[in-house]
């Protein structure tokens, strides 16, 4: 059900999917590899306990709309958002580095990637912010999401 009906579900998927060729080109390391699908599964994991969270909003609230509940709806979402940025700075922080040798780009070193990761973080930190804070911005403050 998730993957057809969530489309970041079906990027998350897609993404795990080139983590774990590039794991099985790199030939990486049994705990960074480890690490990688810890990481991939929680993001999956944190994406499944969102659709379930809609899931059951919607079905306690069908049309109704209640702030508790969007609340609700956004902080399961927000979980996803948190657990993705964790998961993408350690597979910067993991496969930059044997990435650019293999790819004879020279060396980097893990600070370097884990200072870029960060940096990326923030600023899509910042952009989903702006993006919220214009969403609830306006004459339509307060109505239910889809009647905009």
């Amino acid at each position: 059900m998730a993957f057809r009906s969530q489309r970041t579900m079906r990027i998350h998927t897609l993404l795990a999917w080139g983590v774990m060729l590039a794991l099985v080109w790199l030939n990486l390391p049994a705990a960074e590899t480890a690490l990688l699908v810890l990481a991939m599964a929680a993001v999956l994991s944190a994406e499944l306990f969102n659709t379930a969270i809609e899931a059951i909003v919607d079905l306690t609230m069908g049309d109704r709309h209640h702030v508790i509940a969007g609340r609700a709806k956004d902080l399961s979402a927000a979980a996803v958002l948190v657990t993705a940025a964790g998961a993408a700075i350690a597979g910067l922080v993991v496969l930059a580095p044997p990435l650019a040798a293999a790819l004879g780009l020279g060396r980097l070193d893990a600070v370097t990637v884990g200072r870029a990761a960060v940096l990326l973080a923030v600023l899509g930190f910042v952009a989903v912010v702006l993006r919220r804070i214009g969403e609830r911005s306006g004459p339509e403050l307060g109505t239910p999401r889809g009647t905009r």
